[in-house]
């Protein structure tokens, strides 16, 4: 179980926030959803991910050459409540810049992990 220790340093990264907010608002998200809707190199998002992902924050879900994220479905009420409340933050601002970013590369056309398979 995350404790308080485990969940603040994780939350002090502002990327990886933006990340949760993501997740939270939209669900499930591929690798290339996350790095374009925050416009950064997928090895930084997969790095922060991976913190994310030590910290039982998100869960992963494999499909072939793709990685698939969602909020860790099995969070302690306090911590989803936590994540919740970052979307009414002060810098929730970015989150409007994030989704638009995503929504304009879906319109472009299906990626190569729209597979149909989420």
């Amino acid at each position: 179980m995350i404790t308080e220790d485990d969940l603040f340093p994780v939350l002090s990264h502002a990327v990886r926030r933006r990340l949760l907010v993501l997740l939270e608002t939209l669900g499930e998200l591929c690798v290339c959803d996350l790095t374009a809707a925050l416009g950064l190199p997928q090895a930084v998002v997969s790095r922060q991910l991976a913190v994310m992902r030590t910290a039982r924050l998100v869960a992963v879900r494999k499909c072939g050459t793709w990685v698939y994220y969602r909020r860790h479905p099995d969070l302690a009420p306090w911590v989803a409540a936590v994540i919740v409340a970052l979307r009414k933050a002060p810098g929730a601002g970015a989150l409007a810049d994030d989704v638009r970013r995503l929504e304009t590369r879906r319109q472009s056309g299906p990626s190569g992990c729209d597979t149909g398979d989420r």
